[in-house]
């Protein structure tokens, strides 16, 4: 559900008197930006007229107390807003660093701070990059290189990364922009103000597959997140909730699951919806669909996740090693025949039989099924396959629910 749809100044969203925090999901895409896009924000300020459109950020308000320090995941927006938050640090240490400032300007470069550390918790910085290539580190560095924060440590090799790139370049970029200025800190006042008047749509969501559920409907973005990113998201952020301090601990569990199925994200999608629809019966008081499609993917995960999201990982991780194997990306120890069937069937496309096959893996010893008896049932399923593909019966269309009902009536 989509609460609300603004079209705000960057001033708004960075408001000093709010203690609002965007946050960017940990292990989320890092920082990419580099020195077109870079150039391209710092022209399209300067060359056009106050209030210039940025485009949009999408932000999950999951915050109940309106009083308290209201923290926005931001899943959408993070290189524009990591951007703009650098390029207004590289503004304030240019605004600093000026001589004989009035009163007033003191004023201003003392709200420019606000804007990228809070207000009332001058130690918490407003935007809170991922931690992906130590982009959260950098940016915290840079707030301390600008004068904005204190006490932080710069990591080794910062200077040949992204953030501290980018800072670097928006400082030359200011000090080119000064270098006639009749009045160096008016020319300062100018440019800030193209900055805080330029508007961001922000479109605040309920959760994250609401979140998803937006991403396909605007379908404009050149690399959008994907609903793997987000249930890994979800789940992580439950798990850190959980059990404060372990994140990196969960994601190196987490990255069994995507190890084990490689890098192909079809291979993923299916290998989420083919879980769900193998193991239906089993998960029909948690949540109920008909069948999981790429539509409803992220509400089934969201209920899943949110039910036991410990016993949810340690499921991701044992079924997604049998997926492996079955799908041909890993041999089953020992058993050359049976790997061998199984790259057989994956070659005469017969995917929709692997939610079959993940429960007879899952269940192999309480079925009390040999290899041999295994390697029957692909025997038979390639047999199936190579009839199907032939007379195209039955149609693809009623795969996955004939599958089901296998399962659901043999187990």
């Amino acid at each position: 559900m989509i609460k609300s749809v603004y079209n705000y100044p960057v001033s708004t969203l960075l408001d000093i008197e709010s203690g609002v925090i965007y946050a960017i999901p940990r292990y989320q895409r890092e920082y990419t930006w580099s020195r077109a896009q870079w150039d391209a924000l710092f022209d399209d300020l300067l060359d056009n007229e106050a209030n210039y459109f940025l485009g949009s950020i999408i932000c999950i308000n999951q915050s109940q107390d309106a009083l308290s320090v209201q923290s926005l995941e931001l899943v959408d927006g993070q290189q524009r807003m990591t951007t703009l938050s650098l390029l207004l640090a590289a503004i304030y240490q240019s605004y600093s660093a000026q001589p004989n400032l009035a009163m007033e300007q003191q004023i201003e470069l003392y709200n420019l701070k606000h804007k990228l550390v809070l207000k009332k918790k001058p130690d918490q910085p407003r935007l809170i990059p991922q931690v992906q290539n130590h982009n959260q580190q950098d940016y915290f560095a840079v707030l301390g290189q600008a004068g904005l924060l204190n006490d932080v440590e710069t990591l080794s090799n910062a200077g040949n990364r992204r953030v501290f790139k980018a800072f670097r370049h928006f400082l030359s970029r200011i000090e080119l922009y000064l270098e006639n200025a009749a009045d160096p800190i008016a020319s300062l006042q100018l440019l800030l103000e193209k900055v805080n008047t330029a508007t961001l749509v922000k479109i605040e969501v309920a959760g994250h597959s609401d979140a998803y559920t937006l991403f396909e409907s605007l379908n404009n973005r050149g690399v959008p997140l994907t609903a793997i990113d987000l249930i890994k998201n979800k789940l992580l952020a439950v798990l850190e909730s959980k059990d404060p301090g372990s994140i990196d601990k969960h994601y190196n569990r987490w990255k069994k699951v995507i190890d084990a199925l490689g890098d192909d994200y079809g291979v993923q999608e299916r290998f989420f919806r083919q879980y769900y629809n193998a193991f239906k019966p089993d998960l029909k008081d948690i949540v109920s669909v008909p069948v999981a499609t790429k539509s409803n993917l992220m509400h089934i995960y969201e209920k899943l996740i949110a039910h036991d999201a410990e016993s949810f990982l340690q499921a991701m991780i044992r079924l997604s090693a049998h997926y492996a194997q079955i799908v041909g990306y890993r041999v089953v120890p020992d058993q050359p025949k049976l790997s061998s069937l199984l790259l057989s069937l994956d070659r005469i496309q017969g995917a929709a039989a692997y939610l079959l096959l993940m429960v007879l893996f899952e269940r192999r010893e309480e079925l009390e099924l040999s290899h041999e008896q295994l390697e029957q049932v692909v025997s038979f399923l390639i047999a199936f396959f190579v009839r199907r593909n032939t007379t195209d019966l039955p149609p693809t269309r009623d795969l996955t629910r004939i599958f089901m009902d296998v399962t659901e009536t043999a187990f």
